[in-house]
């Protein structure tokens, strides 16, 4: 099939026409061209265009075309294969081979959609994080892991995997290559301070090496729960000092343009960008209104969201707990809109193309509508900018730590910033109480201007309508005239 110069790139119905090992369609197995009008079927319900469709339809007619047997016979890891090795040996373009690839992919996953066929479990390159150490540690490191997915979610099992095994075992790496590490007793204080001196020189900062500090400590106490000789004083070891970090909020005047480019996709006149801003608006009130973790928000279900009641059940989120969280009238009409569009989808409330929402794509989809208008946010900043608001409303701490879903109220009070506003306000208002006490005026008299001041400048640090803000200018200026 390989042409030379001046041959015209293969296709399909070239192949067809002079290679006798593809079938034709009229050939094929009859449920297997049912299959075939059924995926191009699914594909379009997923809201591929038709250039997707005529690429994927001709990789899926390459696919059944030479395999020759019926639909759920198909090897979905040998035969799938051998279709790509069919790809490499007879298109010389790399660009027509990774469309067709990427066409055989889908179709491998209809075909495990409608045979029910599990997706194979991504498999963790341990050799990767354990091959330079000592036969036995690694082993060790085995049964730590399988200790700690007992705490995971099946489907983070993979990348919490990932990450504790980068994060516990690079200091014991970089010992283990210099000929330091030939038991987990020689990790002593000093060696891991060599190890510190060594990373800080290369410009790792404080907090990166605290996160390994901590895993370490934690594989280091379930040895020495198991009796295995380690280093007791490694236990002791405390973080290095990192320097206050204020909570990331968002500001509302950054909020706002952020709504306002979503909303512009979400009154879009094609059909396609106005499906992903009514589902990217959803989403976005979720997190912003109710704090929700990315993961709770890609993993939520139709069966926990209950829009009459305006709540949704959170299951087997981080640290494996439930929680209830209510909804804002505004994320409900978000949630409505979309379902409007959403179309044909399995549990997961949010879908994309049949799928469930990848680990990136709010993320992705968030740095898209910030860099439309200017904005640089992250995910987790929405949280931060929940558990503010909130605070700033005057929802008591416990109610914020409850829908946040923290363990403890100290996590709660770092993801909030006080407004100024609201400080000065809540400080004039004790204060009046405490002067009041004291001169035996209490119950007497009211606020000085001053502290009316403080109290509107609070109130305009939320979010607001037009015709609200402009009653807080006219207050500020009765005020302001009070004083003078």
């Amino acid at each position: 099939m390989k042409g030379g110069k001046g041959s015209r790139t293969p296709n399909l119905r070239h192949a067809l026409s002079i290679d006798p090992a593809l079938k034709p369609c009229h050939a094929w197995f009859p449920p297997n061209r049912g299959l075939y009008a059924n995926f191009r079927q699914w594909l379009a319900e997923g809201g591929y265009g038709p250039s997707a469709l005529h690429i994927y339809g001709v990789a899926a007619r390459l696919a059944l075309g030479l395999l020759g047997k019926p639909y759920w016979e198909i090897d979905l890891e040998g035969d799938i294969a051998r279709v790509r090795a069919y790809l490499t040996d007879h298109y010389p373009s790399e660009s027509t081979r990774s469309d067709y690839g990427k066409g055989l992919a889908k179709l491998a996953e209809y075909l495990r959609l409608r045979c029910h066929k599990p997706a194979p479990p991504r498999q963790v390159a341990w050799e990767t994080y354990t091959g330079s150490l000592p036969i036995e540690l690694a082993e060790d490191l085995h049964a730590y892991i399988a200790h700690r997915r007992r705490r995971w979610i099946p489907e983070q099992s993979y990348r919490a995997t990932i990450d504790l095994l980068s994060a516990a075992t690079r200091p014991l790496r970089w010992l283990a290559e210099r000929g330091l590490l030939p038991d987990l007793a020689a990790l002593t204080p000093e060696r891991w301070y060599e190890y510190v001196d060594a990373r800080l020189a290369a410009g790792i900062k404080p907090i990166t090496l605290n996160g390994e500090l901590h895993a370490l400590q934690s594989y280091l106490l379930f040895e020495g729960e198991r009796e295995r000789p380690i280093c007791q004083r490694m236990l002791k070891v405390e973080p290095l000092a990192e320097g206050p970090r204020l909570p990331r909020d968002v500001p509302i005047e950054q909020v706002r343009l952020l709504l306002r480019e979503i909303e512009a996709d979400a009154h879009a006149e094609h059909r396609g960008i106005r499906r992903l801003g009514l589902m990217d608006r959803a989403w976005f009130l979720l997190m912003l209104h109710s704090g929700l973790r990315t993961g709770e928000v890609r993993r939520l279900r139709l069966g926990d969201l209950d829009l009459a009641a305006r709540r949704v059940r959170i299951e087997q989120s981080k640290g494996l707990k439930d929680r209830l969280v209510c909804l804002s009238e505004a994320t409900v009409e978000a949630l409505n809109a979309y379902f409007a569009v959403r179309g044909p989808a399995d549990e997961h409330v949010f879908a994309l193309r049949h799928l469930p929402l990848s680990c990136s794509y709010c993320s992705e989809r968030l740095h898209t509508y910030g860099r439309r208008c200017g904005v640089h946010v992250t995910l987790h900043q929405l949280r931060h900018t929940c558990a503010t608001l909130l605070l700033n409303a005057g929802a008591p701490i416990l109610t914020v730590q409850t829908i946040l879903g923290h363990r403890h109220v100290d996590t709660t009070l770092g993801y909030a910033r006080l407004y100024d506003g609201t400080v000065a306000a809540d400080h004039y208002r004790a204060m009046a109480q405490v002067e009041a006490r004291l001169d035996g005026s209490e119950g007497r008299g009211t606020l000085p201007p001053g502290q009316l001041l403080a109290l509107v400048d609070s109130l305009q640090t939320r979010t607001l309508d037009e015709a609200q803000r402009e009653t807080l200018q006219t207050l500020r200026g009765g005020i302001l005239a009070l004083e003078g």
